[in-house]
């Protein structure tokens, strides 16, 4: 999806190579009409989609279709008309009613973007990028019963379309059901053009028409000029779009570089400050423990400790952080779930500073005085297993973004660059 966005907004290199005019495409998408105005913002439409729907992803699956539904050129230009303009009517038809007949199949709103471009040598062809939403039977967490779930499926959408043409598969359903729209909508003279299969016709690549292309674009050297115009154009949009995500880009970046393991945890006192290097203390020997249990090489006093942390009072948050485990697992990690597992984290120090006392607080941090630790207090600082995980990943997180730190900072720089 983030290359059809770039493509579409015409920052990779293919599109520059295809484009041998200065129009801007028609182009819709759930965030606005137009390339500068939201048209092109696949990402942002995608979670725009799934915020209405409230429709959840499921694991490995396809997260939309993109298509490319066209009819001739010819029809297009039929009686003078110009295949490369907006004021063409018939080019605002096909890219309304191609839109309609997605959502006729995959469901009203399922389309989340489309898009017919102006400036290349072809023409015909509008982009769709359609997220099927259908209710599924699935389990939201461990050992719970299946329920109904609304979920983003492509399979069950290109199936059911599938049946109900009694084709051999989805590309034969889809293109049939397109030809009867098109009929019914468009123009009844319209054909489905025939198979491979029954032409027997022998496939030219596109590159190797668009190298026929640029023997044509050599006489019209004079439009470079105006390439390197849009160019820059998109050059300046890219960095105002950066500067728009420079805020949530740094606070990933102060997830990364923060002193708390990839947590945003801020305005902390003093207090919950020590309660956190205590809850590290913990952490870090439990973590040994279980590496130790798993190669063999326990030792009896880190069988003790795990037993008497598996045996004592469990932590109250423990459901809510499998149940954040259950969900990252499905979604991935991304900020919003760092925010809510820095949450959990913050109940946990608030707990610390309420039932431990401060004098204690403060020899244990300063003492590392573990080994003297009842087992009541030892369990109250590491929270709950499910937290440590979580903890983990972002971790793993964090030290992935720490990798990307110099890009956070580059983009910053522009962002203020742009302002000055």
């Amino acid at each position: 999806m983030g290359g059809i966005e770039a493509h579409a907004k015409r920052l990779d290199k293919t599109s520059l190579l295809r484009r041998v005019r200065e129009l801007d495409p028609l182009a819709w998408s759930k965030m606005g009409s137009g390339i500068n105005a939201g048209g092109c913002d696949l990402w942002d439409a995608f979670k725009r989609h799934k915020e209405e729907t409230r429709a959840v992803e499921r694991g490995g699956a396809s997260l939309a279709l993109h298509m490319l539904v066209g009819v001739s050129r010819e029809w297009l230009e039929e009686d003078g008309r110009d295949a490369h303009s907006a004021e063409n009517d018939r080019i605002q038809r096909l890219f309304d009613e191609a839109k309609a007949w997605a959502e006729s199949w995959a469901g009203e709103g399922a389309v989340i973007h489309t898009r017919f471009d102006l400036d290349e040598q072809g023409s015909g062809n509008v982009d769709l990028v359609v997220v099927p939403v259908r209710m599924q039977r699935r389990k939201t967490r461990k050992n719970a019963a299946a329920k109904e779930v609304l979920t983003i499926s492509t399979r069950m959408a290109k199936e059911e379309l599938r049946k109900a043409m009694k084709a051999k598969n989805s590309g034969q359903a889809m293109q049939s059901s397109w030809n009867a729209w098109c009929k019914d909508r468009l123009d009844l003279r319209i054909e489905r053009g025939k198979s491979s299969d029954q032409t027997r016709r022998k496939h030219i690549h596109a590159d190797i028409l668009r190298a026929e292309g640029e023997k044509q674009r050599a006489a019209h050297q004079a439009a470079m000029a105006a390439v390197e115009v849009e160019k820059r154009q998109a050059t300046a949009r890219a960095e105002a779009e950066a500067k728009a995500a420079s805020e949530a880009l740094l606070l990933w970046a102060k997830a990364a570089s923060g002193p708390y393991h990839g947590l945003l945890l801020e305005d902390l006192s003093e207090a919950e400050e020590q309660a956190y290097d205590l809850h590290r203390m913990v952490v870090g020997r439990y973590r040994a423990a279980l590496r130790a249990e798993r190669d063999g090489r326990l030792y009896p006093e880190q069988s003790r400790f795990l037993s008497e942390l598996r045996n004592a009072e469990p932590d109250p948050d423990r459901y809510v952080a499998a149940a954040l485990t259950e969900e990252i697992s499905g979604a991935g990690i991304g900020l919003d779930m760092i925010e809510r597992i820095s949450e959990l984290m913050r109940r946990l120090l608030q707990r610390i500073v309420q039932t431990v006392e401060a004098h204690l607080l403060r020899y244990w941090t300063r003492e590392d005085g573990g080994h003297k630790w009842d087992v009541k207090t030892a369990r109250l600082c590491l929270g709950s297993a499910e937290l440590v995980d979580l903890e983990a990943r972002a971790e793993r997180e964090a030290e992935e973004l720490r990798a990307a730190e110099p890009v956070y900072r580059r983009l910053a720089d522009r962002g203020r660059a742009l302002d000055v």
